[in-house]
C-alpha cells in the first residue's frame, strides 16, 4: 500500500509542480471557506512593529499561504497558524491561542534564533506587545457572528511597504515550517526517533525516520518497540525525507476534499480511499488527469451508486493498474485502518458492477411487482435514486448500503455500520468466498429484528437480503449445495395445477442459482401459502393471528413440516384454498425427503421469511398478475 501510495506522490510532485511547502500544509483540515484573523506586524528598519489586527476573508487558495500543519498533540502547531476553537467563551478561546503561540516560541526560539534573525524580531515585539495583541484579537473575534466563528483561522502577516505577506511569503518562515514539520514525523510520544540507514522505499542511504501518513505501527509501549528501544523505532519502517515528502503529496491528493480525488465516505464516521497502482510502474498521466476533472458535487453514500463515481470511470480501464481499498476511520489524528484490499483490477470492478446492475433486471424488482409488494405509495425500479416511496427516495439501495443492512450494531435502536460491514465489503472487492452460514445468518437475523414490527419495513429488507444474497451466487462468492445433487422429481398430473404454477416456476427459473434444491423451494412456497392465510385472515377479521404460530421466524425442518397441515386447515375454515400451491409444496417435500434437506435452520427461515413476504405476486397465473 506504501509503496503504490509512494510512486503516486513522485509522479505528482515531478508533473504538478508541487513543492515542499504545498506538501506539508494540511489544506485538508482547513475550512473551504470562513474568516480569517491576521496579525500585522510592519518592517521598519531592522525591525518589526506590531501594526494592526484585521479580519479577512479565508478560501482555499489562501490556504497555502498560511503555513498550516498540526501536531498530534496538539498543544501547539509546526507554525503560528491555528484554528481557534469554539469550545468555550469568547474570552478562552483567544487565551488558548496566545498560550499556544507561547509553547510555539518555548519550543522552537532557541533551536531557530541564531539560523532566523526575523524570529527574534517576531518574539521581542509579541512580547512586549502581548496584551495590546490579544485584546485586539479579542475584539475582532467578538465581531464575528456564531457561524463566522466556527473554524476561524489566527495566524501572522509581514507588512513591507504597502504589501502584506502571509507566512508562505516570507522565505524564513518557510524554512522553519519545513523543519518543524518533520519534527512530527519522528518525535513521538516524546522520543525521538530518527538515525542514518537504508530507504525502504528508494534505497539510498541518508537520514530516515518513521514517516508513514498512516499509523501502521506503534511505539506507545515500549514492548512494541525495535528491540524494546523506542527511539530505534524507525528501524521498523525507515523512510527518507525525499521519500516522506511524496507519501505526504499523495496522501494529501488523494484526501482533498474540495477535488474529491479518490476519498469518499460510507456511514457516519467511516471513510475510504481507493489507490491506483500502476501494474508497469509507470503512471498514467490519462488516468490520473481523467480522476482530477471528474467532479463529483453530490454527498452520496456507499459504492456503486452513481454514474458519475470514480469506480465507474475506472471500471472501463485496461488491467494497466490495480486497485488498493483502504476502509478506515478517523480517530482525532489516527486513521483506524479497519481493512484494506490489495490487487483489485479494474475487470474485477466491472464485473461487481455489470452483476449488480443485471439483478435489477430481474422481474421481482421491477416497478410493478415491487408495486405489488410493497403497495402502490411505491414508485421506480429498485435502484437509488429512481426508487420512490411517497414521492421522497428510498436509501441503501446500493452495494454498501444493502450490505449495511445486515451486517450492522445497533445503537438506540438505530443501525450502526461497523466492520462487519467493512469485511463484507472487502471479501467482495477480494474476490474471496463468504461463508454461506454466516452470511444467512446475517439476513435472516435481521428480518427477524422487523418482523412483527413493521411489516413494510420487513418486506422491503428481504427484497433487499434476495438482491444482495443472489449477486454474490452470480459472482460466485457464495457458494451453492445443488449443482452437484441429483433429486427425483415427482410429476404433477393435473394441467390445471401446472399452469397456476407457471408464476412460481418462472420466479425460480430467475433465481435457479438461489433455489437450487426442493428443500428450499418447499420452506419458500409454505411462506408463499402462509401470506394467503394472513391476507385472508385479515380481509375476514382485520387481524392476522396466526402470525403467532411462526415462532418469531425461528424455524426447523419438524416446524415446518408440523405448520403445513394446520396452514391448510385454518384456510379451510376460512372457506380458501389454493390446491395448485399445496400440491406444489408436496411435491418438493418429497423430493426434499430423497436428499434428506441439506440446509439449515437459519436458511429454512430465511427462505420461509422470503415466501412470507413476496406472496402476493403469485396470486395469478403468470407473476404478479
Amino acid at each position: 500500500m506504501l509503496k503504490a501510495i509512494k510512486e503516486l506522490g513522485e509522479y505528482l510532485r515531478e508533473n504538478k509542480d508541487i513543492g515542499d511547502v504545498q506538501v506539508l500544509t494540511e489544506s485538508s483540515k482547513l475550512p473551504s471557506k470562513g474568516k480569517m484573523i491576521c496579525v500585522v506586524l510592519r518592517r521598519e528598519n531592522d525591525d518589526l512593529v506590531f501594526d494592526s489586527v484585521h479580519i479577512e476573508d479565508f478560501g482555499q487558495d489562501k490556504a497555502k499561504k498560511i503555513l498550516f500543519r498540526t501536531f498530534r498533540h496538539g498543544r501547539y502547531n509546526a507554525f503560528l497558524t491555528s484554528i481557534i476553537t469554539t469550545k468555550r467563551t469568547s474570552e478562552k478561546s483567544v487565551e488558548n491561542m496566545k498560550n499556544r503561540w507561547m509553547l510555539w516560541f518555548q519550543k522552537y526560539f532557541e533551536q531557530f534564533k541564531d539560523k532566523y534573525p526575523i524570529l527574534n524580531l517576531l518574539k521581542n515585539e509579541i512580547d512586549e506587545k502581548e496584551e495590546d495583541i490579544f485584546a485586539e484579537v479579542l475584539e475582532k473575534y467578538d465581531q464575528l457572528n456564531r457561524e463566522d466563528k466556527l473554524g476561524c483561522i489566527l495566524t501572522i502577516k509581514i507588512k513591507e511597504d504597502t504589501c502584506e505577506r502571509y507566512p508562505a511569503e516570507v522565505l524564513e518562515f518557510t524554512e522553519i515550517f519545513k523543519e518543524t514539520s518533520l519534527e512530527d514525523l519522528y518525535s513521538k510520544h516524546g522520543i525521538v526517533a530518527k538515525g542514518r540507514g537504508v530507504c525502504a522505499f528508494c534505497s539510498k542511504e541518508d537520514e530516515v525516520m518513521p514517516a508513514s501518513p498512516f499509523a501502521v505501527f506503534t511505539v506507545k509501549k515500549v514492548g512494541f518497540a525495535y528491540n524494546f528501544e523506542r527511539q530505534n523505532s524507525w528501524k521498523q519502517l525507515p523512510i527518507c525525507k525525499d521519500c516522506a515528502f511524496d507519501l505526504q503529496i499523495a496522501t494529501q491528493w488523494i484526501m482533498d476534499k474540495e477535488k474529491l480525488n479518490l476519498s469518499f465516505t460510507l456511514f457516519r464516521d467511516y471513510q475510504y480511499f481507493v489507490i491506483p497502482n500502476f501494474v508497469f510502474k509507470e503512471v498514467s498521466d490519462e488516468i490520473i488527469s481523467e480522476i482530477e476533472l471528474r467532479k463529483n458535487d453530490d454527498y452520496r453514500e456507499g459504492l456503486l451508486n452513481a454514474e458519475d463515481d470514480i469506480l465507474e470511470m475506472i471500471k472501463e480501464k485496461k488491467d494497466v493498474l490495480n486497485l488498493i481499498f483502504v476502509f478506515y476511520k478517523r480517530k482525532q489524528q489516527f486513521f483506524d485502518i479497519i481493512r484494506y484490499v490489495e490487487e483489485v483490477p479494474p475487470s474485477w470492478i466491472k464485473k461487481i458492477y455489470d452483476v449488480f446492475r443485471s439483478i435489477n433486471r430481474k422481474d421481482i424488482f421491477s416497478e410493478k411487482q415491487l408495486k405489488t409488494i410493497l403497495g402502490e405509495k411505491w414508485s421506480g425500479d429498485f435502484k437509488e435514486g429512481k426508487s420512490m416511496w411517497n414521492g421522497k427516495p428510498v436509501s441503501k439501495l446500493n452495494l454498501a448500503g444493502m450490505v449495511g443492512e445486515f451486517f450492522y450494531h445497533r445503537e438506540k435502536d438505530k443501525k450502526i455500520f461497523d466492520k462487519s460491514s467493512l469485511n463484507i465489503l472487502g471479501d467482495i472487492l477480494e474476490a474471496k468466498q463468504i461463508d454461506r452460514g454466516y452470511f444467512i445468518k446475517h439476513l435472516i437475523e435481521a428480518i427477524r429484528e422487523e418482523y412483527g414490527r413493521n411489516e413494510w419495513s420487513e418486506k422491503l429488507l428481504s427484497l433487499k437480503s434476495l438482491y444482495l444474497f443472489d449477486f454474490l451466487i452470480e459472482l460466485g462468492l457464495v457458494l451453492t449445495f445443488g449443482k452437484n445433487l441429483r433429486f427425483k422429481g415427482v410429476k404433477l398430473m393435473e394441467e390445471t395445477i401446472i399452469k397456476d404454477s407457471k408464476s412460481v416456476e418462472d420466479f425460480f427459473k430467475e433465481f435457479q442459482n438461489a433455489f437450487d434444491t426442493p428443500d428450499k423451494k418447499a420452506v419458500f412456497l409454505e411462506g408463499v401459502l402462509v401470506s394467503f392465510l394472513l391476507d385472508v385472515q385479515y380481509a375476514k377479521r382485520k387481524d392476522t393471528p396466526f402470525r403467532k404460530k411462526l415462532h418469531g421466524l425461528r424455524l426447523n425442518k419438524r416446524l415446518i413440516k408440523r405448520l403445513f397441515p394446520e396452514i391448510i386447515e385454518k384456510l379451510r375454515q376460512y372457506d380458501a384454498g389454493y390446491p395448485w400451491l399445496e400440491t406444489l409444496i408436496s411435491k418438493y417435500f418429497i423430493e426434499a425427503d430423497e436428499t434428506d434437506w441439506i440446509i439449515s435452520d437459519d436458511e429454512i427461515s430465511y427462505y420461509f421469511a422470503l415466501g412470507l413476504n413476496f406472496g402476493r405476486i403469485f396470486k395469478g397465473g403468470e407473476l404478479g398478475e
